[in-house]
């Protein structure tokens, strides 16, 4: 009898244990996979979408742009909702449900929020390797990812760029190039300070300043887009150095095919106006007009500041319509090392010659 009652004790004890072992694998299973299930059967509805500045009006070209979102959490279960708007583009081929940056946001059971997104003026589609600028047209928001699914049922997808005096432009660095210079400030800096230092002009007797250089000069502003890459002038493609860079830049923006002209933008471009392409050889530069590109190096036997970047803006004044002005000598476009003002201050001094030529080509 004493045997039978501890027999049916432990067997008792094993019971309990085997159901608490029960209860917890229960428990570890559901606690292990909820999350995934809730973020599964979440939604998410957009019920607003808007694209401006970030003053909140229609955005210009060269602006950086507001995406507004509200969404709104329909299920019972509050989660994380992971979202990737997707762009197209009526104006330029190629540009295509781009993926803009991927945002996550925390959106509670049954409530709504407001999303902000800031893109642009360049984007870098991760899914694609293409690199894109948001050029003047008409795009429209193609679709929106919520945690890897598509979402097209919302309003307001049309959005336009107005023109401006933004010119967007991709720089192909050769790593050499700010080498061999005494520049250590990084090369978007670099090429700013270039198209911004302070120029004048000469027309009969009288110079007339501009502080902030040649953009000021031509009501103008650069946006450049530097993308670190081989040393142009070392690429397979037969041909010039042009050549040479219509080709580097298929392969590194991701273009249908080589940069294309002819002059002012083109709409196989993705967006941008004109290329450039920095190469630490010693050749000075060349501009290849037809097809907006200039491909600009150095000179060894001189590599200073001023030396350099005059070569960058005189390649950039072609692109803008000026000639070289021989049989003038010692202004920008015809030996503006030699003018007076150069050497004694470092000041780039452009021929009136010269700008009544050069007006802004791209839109």
């Amino acid at each position: 009898m004493k045997n039978l009652k501890n027999t049916k004790r432990l067997y008792q004890r094993r019971s309990i244990l085997i159901s608490s072992l029960l209860g917890c694998l229960f428990i570890l299973i559901i606690g292990c996979s909820s999350k995934e299930d809730n973020i599964a059967s979440a939604k998410f509805d957009i019920t607003e979408l808007s694209v401006t500045n970030l003053n909140g009006t229609t955005p210009k070209k060269g602006e950086t742009l507001k995406i507004q979102l509200t969404i709104k959490n329909t299920s019972g279960n509050s989660n994380e909702a992971t979202i990737i708007p997707l762009v197209s583009s009526s104006r330029f081929s190629d540009f295509k449900d781009v993926k803009l940056k991927k945002t996550v946001h925390f959106v509670p059971a049954g409530e709504t929020k407001k999303i902000f997104i800031e893109v642009g003026p360049f984007i870098f589609d991760e899914s694609t390797g293409k690199h894109f600028a948001f050029g003047r047209g008409e795009y429209y928001i193609s679709s929106v990812m919520i945690n890897e699914k598509i979402e097209k049922d919302f309003l307001e997808k049309v959005f336009n760029i107005e023109s401006s005096n933004a010119i967007l432009v991709p720089v192909l660095v050769d790593p050499g190039y700010l080498k061999k210079l005494v520049w250590r400030n990084g090369i978007k800096a670099y090429l700013e300070n270039a198209f911004t230092r302070k120029v004048e002009l000469y027309d009969n007797g009288t110079y007339t300043e501009y502080p902030n250089g040649l953009d000021e000069m031509m009501d103008i502003k650069h946006i450049f887009y530097p993308i670190e890459t081989q040393n142009v002038l070392d690429h397979s493609q037969e041909g010039g150095k042009c050549e040479k860079a219509i080709a580097l830049a298929k392969e590194e923006l991701g273009l249908l095919s080589d940069w294309k002209g002819p002059v002012g933008t083109n709409t196989a471009n993705h967006g941008f106006d004109y290329l450039m392409a920095l190469s630490r050889d010693s050749f000075g530069g060349v501009a290849c007009g037809w097809i907006n590109v200039q491909v600009t190096g150095v000179f060894d036997f001189d590599l200073s500041l001023e030396r350099s970047q005059i070569l960058l803006i005189h390649e950039t004044s072609h692109l803008l319509g000026a000639p070289h002005c021989d049989p003038l000598q010692s202004y920008v476009m015809c030996a503006g090392e030699k003018h007076k003002k150069y050497i004694d201050e470092g000041t780039y001094v452009y021929n009136i010659a010269s700008k009544n030529q050069m007006s802004n080509r791209f839109d």
